[in-house]
Formats: structure tokens, sequence, C-alpha cells
């Protein structure tokens, strides 16, 4: 399915493992992923693609695998998406000490904003162990988890 405005996605090492497969799924997606990026590295990235000449409709945001956010900084990434039409959060499976925090922050965080919608990683990642690699939060690149995560984004956007 094509998007008016469009569809960009902003995530980190997670995203860069099912960049490919959600391509497929979601046609003329911008995916914009980086190893170990943070949440505050997503804020600047975006403030600069939201004063673009074409500002996406729909926005994509698999970051918190590598720290914790809070509330203010939803409201933050919520602020700068101030133009869109629907923002799609990934929750994060990382199974690090910030996991439940950053979960916890996503979801309330998409009840407060009508276009804030979740895509709750979390719960199908930990359904299926044998996706990951040894890490527990890493897929194989085009691998069933990687496909897995796209088609849970798709169907999201």
């Amino acid at each position: 399915m094509t998007v008016s405005g469009g569809v960009y996605a902003v995530g980190d090492s997670v995203m860069l493992d099912a960049q490919q497969p959600l391509q497929s799924c979601v046609p003329n997606i911008q995916v914009n992923a980086a190893v170990s990026r943070q949440w505050s590295d997503g804020e600047s990235l975006l403030r600069q693609v939201m004063a673009g000449p074409s500002p996406p409709s729909i926005v994509v945001i698999a970051l918190g695998t590598n720290g914790p956010i809070t509330d203010a900084d939803f409201n933050a990434m919520m602020s700068i998406l101030d133009g869109a039409t629907r923002v799609v959060f990934v929750t994060v499976h990382v199974g690090r000490p910030w996991q439940d925090q950053v979960n916890a922050v996503l979801t309330s965080g998409v009840t407060r904003y009508p276009k804030a919608v979740l895509a709750d990683w979390e719960s199908l990642a930990a359904l299926h162990p044998e996706w990951f690699y040894a890490d527990g939060t890493h897929l194989p690149i085009d691998g069933t988890g990687a496909q897995a995560l796209a088609a849970l984004i798709a169907s999201k956007v």
C-alpha cells in the first residue's frame, strides 16, 4: 500500500535488521536506521525531516533499545511530529533493565495522543526466542523475525 505524503521510519540496529522486509511490506517507505541510535538522535533527525520540503504523513519510531526514555521524551517527539497524521511507536525487546520502562512510556504515551499507535513488538518477540541471535535482541537480516517485525509495523501504518 502506498501512503499519501509517504512513510518515514527512524530506528536503531533492530530496524536495520528488518529494513529490507519493511521496504517490501511498505512501498516507498524511507528507512533511516543506525546502530546504537539513541532517542535524542531520533528527535534531532526528525526535526530536520519534518522541517523539510515534503514532511512524511506517517512516521514510524523504533527507538529505545539503547537506553531509557521518559514521558517528557515521548511528548517532545510528538511535538516534533505535530504535522504527521499518524505516528507508529514500536515497543522494544532488549533484555536490559530499561526494556519495561521504555515500553511503559510508549504504551502510556499512545493513550495521550489520538494519532499515535503502538506496534507491540515486545509481546510478539517474547513468544519467539528462536527469531533472535544469542543476544536476544538482534535479528538475522531477512530472517523470520525480521519479516515478522516488518509485517507488524506495516499492519499499523
